[in-house]
């Protein structure tokens, strides 16, 4: 059974953690279609868990109870602790490695390694992009039905990826070759609805089979297998 007010107080959090200023009770309710009184209740109860701050304009951002939790959850993630163990395999290499969840019709990165980036810029990244252009996106995908694929992202955009989508669901490691040279790279995490993926793969002496059989390892370790 749903819980109305715990599930309007996360979806508060979601937008004031999209927002990149405070809003205030009338903005947050015309964005998410709830009443100023609810928002106003939420967002007293928020407070006092310090999980919201006010301003002096009596606006709201996330407040330094959030950050601990955030914070406690990284610390005690065996996700997180295997993911960085996988960053430190690939080290300074010119291999970006990626971790994505889908979000309605977009990927959402919470891992991007990029050459030249420190490994704490890589974690909680939450770059996002439309889920066609992604081969994390059409790995995900891949695992829903037909039907349920075209309701998420329209009959037009599920026919121009249906050859991804049907070799994504062939092989265990999707390999895909984009028109400039590179090689991208995803297969699933075991036991999560997220995928792990390698891109900036180019070269002559590309192998291939090395790096599929590195990413399933990746993925196994993540998961905790």
């Amino acid at each position: 059974m749903l819980l109305r007010s715990v599930h309007d107080a996360f979806r508060c959090l979601n937008l004031l953690a999209s927002l990149g200023a405070p809003a205030g009770i009338r903005e947050i309710g015309r964005q998410l279609t709830l009443d100023s009184a609810k928002v106003t209740r939420l967002m007293q109860t928020l407070l006092a868990l310090e999980m919201v701050q006010r301003n002096e304009k009596r606006k709201y951002s996330l407040g330094p109870g959030i950050h601990r939790f955030s914070a406690q959850v990284i610390h005690n993630s065996a996700f997180y602790k295997a993911v960085l163990e996988t960053l430190e395999e690939v080290g300074s290499q010119p291999v970006s490695i990626v971790v994505g969840i889908l979000s309605g019709k977009e990927v959402v990165y919470l891992i991007h390694t990029r050459q030249g980036k420190s490994v704490a810029r890589a974690i909680g990244n939450y770059d996002s992009y439309p889920v066609v252009d992604s081969v994390i996106g059409i790995k995900l995908l891949a695992a829903r039905s037909d039907e349920e694929i075209i309701d998420l992202i329209g009959i037009h955009d599920f026919q121009l990826i249906r050859a991804d989508i049907d070799a994504a669901r062939r092989h265990q490691v999707l390999v895909k070759a984009w028109p400039d040279g590179e090689y991208r790279m995803a297969c699933i995490i075991p036991g999560m609805q997220a995928a792990i993926a390698l891109s900036n793969l180019s070269g002559e002496k590309l192998e291939l089979e090395a790096l599929k059989a590195f990413l399933v390892s990746a993925a196994q370790k993540i998961s905790g297998g």
